[in-house]
């Protein structure tokens, strides 16, 4: 059977689609990943700090990692607090005091593991907490 006819009247009508603006083809990027959850602490009514968990996906070494990010202007550092639920090592954090607009990676361990963290904006003096968002739950 002859095909060819077919593939060309395909061909033809996705150009016409094409041409008239109705067909946006986009290919997704490899390097881009999106993160399976996150956590806002949130400051004075707006986001000030969020984590953002990514499993792994092949990249980071295979690890699942957080994207730690600074959403306000407000001379504050942020920092992420996790526990590692299936491995042993208790509570553990990671800050990134980059400052407003900036994003820090944090690699976790390889392999699988369950996890519960937070955002947290370190706002609190030696003797008072910090403000953070409630507790999320995910898997690498």
């Amino acid at each position: 059977m002859n095909r060819t006819p077919k593939r060309k009247l395909t061909m033809a009508a996705l150009l016409a689609l094409a041409a008239a603006g109705t067909l946006t083809v986009v290919a997704p990027s490899p390097a881009l990943a999106v993160a399976s959850s996150s956590a806002i602490a949130n400051t004075n009514g707006t986001r000030a700090a969020e984590a953002f968990f990514n499993r792994r996906n092949g990249t980071h070494g295979n690890r699942a990692w957080f994207d730690l990010y600074d959403a306000k202007c407000d001379a504050e550092p942020v920092l992420v607090q996790f526990d590692l639920t299936s491995q042993p090592g208790g509570l553990e954090s990671a800050r990134n005091d980059g400052g407003c607009g900036t994003t820090f990676g944090i690699n976790l361990p390889t392999g699988y593991f369950t996890i519960k963290y937070r955002a947290c904006v370190e706002d609190g003096g030696p003797f008072t907490n910090n403000t953070c968002s409630n507790w999320v739950y995910d898997h690498s």
